[in-house]
């Protein structure tokens, strides 16, 4: 295997050299570090089924960690190592340090993560070769290829850049690995999600309300599902948003959506209407298309440049306004029909 050299590229020698003598069928061992959130986690999927495909006879390791087990994609690899996490009391350093070495020895290790604990975890175990960001002036002591990380890039995309140094050429569009998506047929239904992980990251619920009330009205064939999540505020803010919707007959509250159910009702939707949330994410993995509402935040770096996905946000760095959210449905919605 050979390495692409860039100048913004750190790479050892040494590593060039036991790249050089192995080919991709003489890897035996990968590890793939993610610690993230169901949202992220769905953005792995393709890095992983890529390792998958490049390297056939090799066993896959992803390292999880504790804060976050849920969606960890166990359908796409061969072991599951959790790190110790940062929950209060936090778990001493030998408590962590213990854990974090039981992630072992691989032939390449990938770190995608790009934290102090992923950092930690590649230094403490042994690797034929680490690749990991040069994200901090520490990054060439702990990998021995550091790359810049691409943050505007979808992010999805960014993680396949570490492959793209091996001279290893990945799928386009991306490959999340579920079924193709297919829209509900009767009746067909749009989906709105009006929260995410934090409050800061929402576009206001009365807002959300207002264009659910708009599409419902220039869409009367459409059922409009008003998606809740689970806290308290999310709660809040559900029950704000339906009440400015108004009361209208396709306009439907869908609460206690879990599991399979959950990824199915993502699944069949038309188009899903929500701020920037790992609920979007999972919804570009399942090849629904999606239209975000960024009230925050660098809209590149999570906006696929495939499929059917638009984002809103205000250049001049204040809150979209309902009516370019409005437009940008029904333009998505039309390009949506006109290709089938």
């Amino acid at each position: 295997m050979l390495l692409w050299h860039h100048k913004y590229v750190h790479i050892r020698r040494r590593a060039v050299h036991w790249l050089a003598a192995r080919t991709p069928e003489d890897i035996r061992s990968v590890a793939v570090i993610k610690h993230a959130a169901l949202g992220d986690l769905v953005l792995a999927r393709p890095f992983l089924r890529e390792v998958r495909k490049h390297f056939p006879n090799a066993s896959i390791t992803l390292g999880a960690i504790a804060n976050y087990v849920h969606g960890i994609p166990e359908d796409l690899v061969d072991r599951v190592h959790v790190a110790a996490g940062q929950f209060r009391p936090r778990p001493s350093w030998r408590t962590r340090t213990r854990s974090y070495r039981e992630l072992g020895y691989h032939d390449l290790l990938f770190d995608i993560t790009a934290s102090s604990a992923s950092a930690w975890i590649a230094h403490l175990n042994p690797a034929g070769v680490k690749f990991g960001y040069r994200h901090s002036p520490l990054a060439p002591l702990v990998y021995d290829v550091a790359l810049p990380r691409g943050f505007m890039t979808f992010e999805a995309e960014s993680f396949l850049h570490m492959l793209a140094l091996l001279r290893l050429r990945y799928d386009w569009p991306l490959d999340f690995g579920w079924p193709a998506h297919r829209a509900a047929d009767d009746p067909p239904y749009l989906l709105y999600f009006p929260t995410a992980s934090i409050p800061a990251k929402c576009w206001p619920a009365e807002r959300f309300g207002e264009v659910l009330g708009r599409l419902a009205e220039a869409l009367p064939h459409h059922e409009h599902r008003l998606l809740y999540g689970v806290g308290d505020w999310e709660v809040a803010a559900g029950d704000a948003c339906l009440a400015a919707a108004g009361e209208r007959p396709n306009v439907r509250a869908v609460r206690d959506a879990k599991g399979d159910a959950f990824r199915e009702l993502i699944r069949g939707a038309t188009l899903l209407v929500c701020n920037d949330t790992g609920v979007r994410n999972l919804a570009i993995g399942l090849g629904t298309p999606t239209l975000g509402v960024f009230a925050v935040g660098l809209v590149d770096t999570y906006l696929p440049r495939f499929g059917h996905h638009d984002a809103v946000h205000d250049p001049a760095g204040g809150l979209p306004t309902v009516e370019a959210v409005h437009r940008a449905a029904l333009r998505l919605l039309a390009r949506i029909q006109d290709d089938g």
